[in-house]
């Protein structure tokens, strides 16, 4: 080991009370080191830079809490400068009923690039449940701590004008704000450094705790712009008691909080006996050209390179593999990449390496296909077999009834196991499929062996809205596969920010956008969109619609959603639920939602189905290459060639409750007749001029047209 240390074979030995001491002096240099390090964070040795806004300390010379760049006058309530032991001079909000920090802004504000807000806070106990906010500039954004976690509370971003039939109607779309709620605890009685950032070229919101990262999302509507009014002030530590406050610091631009780096989301496809990398959220700072190297080891632990590729753009990329011979094994796929000879991504990602057969497969179209047989989901959340014969009447064709089994089986698997066969006898019967939940996370594994080799299986329930780790998803995943690798696994997600990840554990992907009563119709395009972007067209996408106890859509509403999630892409619809009754243990009598006991609903059902289910062919045809131009432009308009067979169909709906007109110009510039197939009243047919035709939709209107030309 000679070879390692040259420099000290010329040294001469020193007495080894020498080294000791030589050694403490050492140590103690660190520690002076590290303590200067930690007060250059502290105080006012805390510095401005070029893109601070302001930056809230104590004027010793003054003995003020002020704002050191001179910008901004501050409003103090309830708070008084004290000596703090540790930090030094800093502000002290006390325990009265108001107190906070208020910053005028006056239209001195941007966030162009994105922000960070840092607060070096001590807090001697968590603030009220109600009332408090630790950042808050209405228009703009929110954090709180609630139950001692860190919250994103909302941001704003851009948003779409919607018109409005009713007051309790939003008047713009999308609403919820990008809500993220912490995971740790903010620690109580020392001193911390709160930062809230958002990175608007990648539209990341990034929330850290004492430097260390908390949460951290990428929108799923991509980077836009942070909205800022200038008629609103920034109130900070709102109603926080017996907090003390070092500093304050608010910067615009980019958070530069971590190296610039990627991300990558594996997606197995083993229908297609493939399996996709998607290099995604490329940092624009990061240099190009970036080096990647794919390293797939087998179950054995032999490895060997499969792939090494450039990225010579920060713009998303997909790259398809075929997947590995050695089959019915877990292996592992091993990501790295490097700029400029600086590693900036290293993951190790497992995957099931099956080979499904059977009579239920994925094609290449995403169409889910039965004995050879092509056809389009039409699911229903929730019922007993007594309700399948009127299920599959009014043109069902796809259940999952897990809730309903356990109000009657509880956590007994044997019964459980015994009503599930009859569930699945009872589905053969009436011509139709079941999802049956399967995921180790709950250990529901059990259900495997009693239904795997049932004809009428459609596959594996995987998770419904999951939410925290959500690597979990791929492990339940890969251990389904290892026992019964045939079915598709379907996974429901209904946080859009989290979709790429959920798709790595699902076979077939699912989003449940709930807009009635008050919230546009847009966010079913919205959802479905997200969740195809996610999988990059990729895997199947099912969309999930509501229909049960507060979320009743009028019949023009159930119509209009589903259009929009198949004008939108969708693979499948899904329409909850019918069956949400609770059990009462003592008395057994079931209490809630039925639909079997509202004919109103059972007959709209039935019409928004009848339709669906006589228009099957127009649904399965795959998007034509050329798509059509909407004149003028309207967001509330959504439309859609399909092509199959020769045969052109244009699918076309709105989401606007008022009535709206538009030109739809074909790509082809000829003439011709669109042939109305279903329009909801009477079958109007338009001619076509020049590639052109006018189109008048009512509110939330629907029309689904053949397209011939003469």
């Amino acid at each position: 080991m000679q070879w390692l240390h040259p420099v000290l074979e010329t040294q001469p030995e020193r007495p080894l009370m020498r080294n000791l001491l030589d050694d403490l002096i050492l140590v103690a240099l660190l520690l002076v080191s590290l303590n200067a390090a930690q007060a250059g964070e502290r105080g006012e040795r805390i510095e401005c830079n070029t893109n601070t806004v302001f930056l809230l300390q104590v004027d010793a010379a003054k003995n003020t809490f002020c704002d050191r760049t001179g910008r901004f006058t501050l409003s103090v309530s309830g708070g008084t400068v004290i000596t703090d032991e540790q930090w030094g001079a800093c502000l002290k909000l006390g325990d009265g009923d108001k107190t906070g920090i208020t910053v005028k802004d006056d239209g001195k504000i941007s966030f162009d690039g994105g922000m960070t807000l840092d607060a070096w806070v001590y807090l001697e106990e968590l603030p009220p449940a109600k009332g408090a906010a630790l950042a808050l500039k209405v228009g703009s954004f929110s954090w709180d701590i609630v139950k001692g976690k860190l919250n994103t509370a909302w941001m704003v971003f851009p948003s779409e004008e919607i018109f409005t039939t009713t007051p309790a109607q939003f008047k713009y779309y999308p609403v919820g704000g990008d809500m993220i709620n912490g995971l740790m605890h903010v620690p109580l009685k020392k001193w911390v450094r709160l930062t809230m950032a958002y990175d608007e070229p990648l539209g990341l919101i990034t929330t850290r705790i004492g430097g260390m990262t908390d949460r951290q999302r990428y929108r799923y509507r991509g980077p836009q712009r942070l909205q800022c009014d200038g008629h609103s002030a920034i109130t900070l530590l709102q109603g926080f008691k017996n907090c003390r406050v070092g500093a304050l610091r608010l910067n615009t631009g980019r958070p530069h909080l971590a190296a610039p780096s990627l991300e990558v989301y594996l997606n197995q496809l083993p229908f297609q006996d493939r399996m996709m990398l998607t290099f995604d959220h490329i940092d624009p700072e990061l240099p190009l050209p970036i080096e990647v190297t794919v390293v797939w080891e087998k179950a054995s632990g032999e490895a060997a390179t499969l792939h090494t590729l450039t990225l010579d753009s920060h713009a998303k990329k997909d790259v398809l593999f075929e997947l590995p011979t050695w089959k019915n094994s877990l292996h592992t796929i091993m990501v790295n990449a490097t700029a400029e000879g600086r590693a900036v991504f290293s993951k190790n990602f497992r995957i099931a390496n099956v080979k499904p057969v059977g009579p239920v497969t994925i094609g290449e179209d995403r169409a889910l296909v039965k004995n050879g047989k092509k056809f389009f989901p039409l699911m229903v959340y929730h019922a007993m077999p007594e309700d399948f014969p009127v299920l599959a009447e009014l043109g069902f064709n796809v259940l999952l009834n897990n809730f309903n089994l356990r109000q009657h089986a509880g956590r007994d698997e044997a019964a459980y196991s015994a009503l599930l066969t009859q569930s699945l006898d009872a589905a053969q019967k009436n011509h139709l499929l079941l999802w049956v939940v399967a995921n180790s996370d709950y250990n529901s594994l059990f259900t495997i062996p009693v239904a795997k080799a049932h004809p009428a299986l459609l596959g594996w329930y995987g998770a419904d809205e999951p939410w925290g780790d959500l690597t979990r998803l791929v492990e339940s995943y890969n251990t389904i596969k290892m026992l019964e690798p045939n079915k598709p696994i379907f996974v429901v997600q209904n946080n859009y920010s989290r979709l790429q990840e959920t798709a790595m554990g699902a076979d077939i992907v699912g989003v449940d956008p709930y807009p009635v009563p008050n919230v546009s119709l847009r966010m079913v395009v919205d959802a479905t969109r997200a969740a195809i972007r996610a999988v990059s067209g990729r895997k199947p996408v099912w969309t999930i619609l509501p229909q049960y106890e507060t979320k009743i859509p009028t019949r023009t509403e159930l119509r209009c959603m589903a259009w929009l999630a198949i004008i939108s892409g969708a693979d499948g619809v899904g329409f909850f639920d019918w069956d949400e009754r609770l059990r009462n243990p003592q008395t057994g009598t079931m209490k809630g939602w039925y639909t079997k006991e509202h004919p109103e609903q059972v007959e709209d059902l039935r019409a928004v189905l009848k339709e669906l289910r006589a228009l099957e062919h127009v649904l399965l045809a795959p998007a034509a290459a050329r798509q059509p131009t909407l004149t003028p432009a309207n967001l509330a308009v959504h439309a859609v060639v399909r092509e199959t067979g020769g045969k052109r169909y244009l699918l076309i709906a709105s989401d606007s409750r008022r009535a709206e007109e538009i030109t739809v110009q074909l790509e082809d510039a000829a003439n011709g007749e669109a042939r109305c197939l279903a329009d909801g009243v009477n079958h109007t047919h338009l001619r076509i001029q020049n590639g052109a035709l006018r189109i008048k939709l009512p509110p939330l209107g629907v029309a689904v047209y053949q397209l011939t030309m003469d």
